[in-house]
């Protein structure tokens, strides 16, 4: 885009797209991104050159405006849905990361997803069904929903499993995290 007065307000000169897969964070994203947008820019300078691209004005109306992320938005609200914490972690790769409490100390949550487990919890509530960790979460869609989550650490230790994490830290059906 061209450079106005504005934050990036200024007209377009070639755009692109690419879809975002179900496995993508924002860290893998970013390399897709990195890539596509070196040939973009690439082909944006021969189009300038040769006269081929054209500015093109913004419709602000499709603007959104993303604010500066602190190291609190990171920090897991289970009154969401499944859904949403599973985006939000996926968008929050690698900082601010995504995390809750458990016993009073620090839970990273590096990989997640929303659960098919039909358990009825309430929110930051977790149940182990296995080898599986579930928690709670807010409503989606009418109903409530679960978020399992796969790969955590708690502070001061390794990342881990959450089969690790059972078998080492014995929590229990019926605890919670947040608290």
């Amino acid at each position: 885009m061209l450079i106005d007065a504005g934050l990036d307000t200024g007209d377009i000169l070639q755009q692109s797209e690419i879809p975002i897969a179900p496995e993508d964070t924002a860290e893998t994203l970013g390399s897709k991104l990195a890539f596509m947008g070196a040939d973009l820019m690439v082909e944006t300078l021969r189009g300038l050159e040769n006269g081929q691209v054209r500015p093109k004005p913004q419709d602000h109306a499709q603007a959104t405006l993303a604010p500066i992320l602190k190291k609190e938005d990171g920090r897991m609200d289970f009154a969401r849905s499944a859904n949403e914490l599973f985006n939000r972690l996926r968008g929050f790769q690698p900082w601010p990361g995504a995390f809750t409490a458990f016993k009073g100390k620090t839970l990273q949550v590096h990989r997640a997803k929303p659960a098919q487990h039909a358990v009825n919890l309430t929110p930051g509530q977790i149940a182990i069904n296995g080898p599986h960790l579930l928690v709670g979460c807010g409503r989606d869609k009418n109903s409530a929903s679960v978020l399992e989550l796969i790969e955590i650490q708690l502070e001061g230790k390794r990342r881990m499993t959450a089969q690790e994490f059972i078998n080492g830290y014995r929590p229990r059906s019926g605890d919670h995290l947040g608290q």
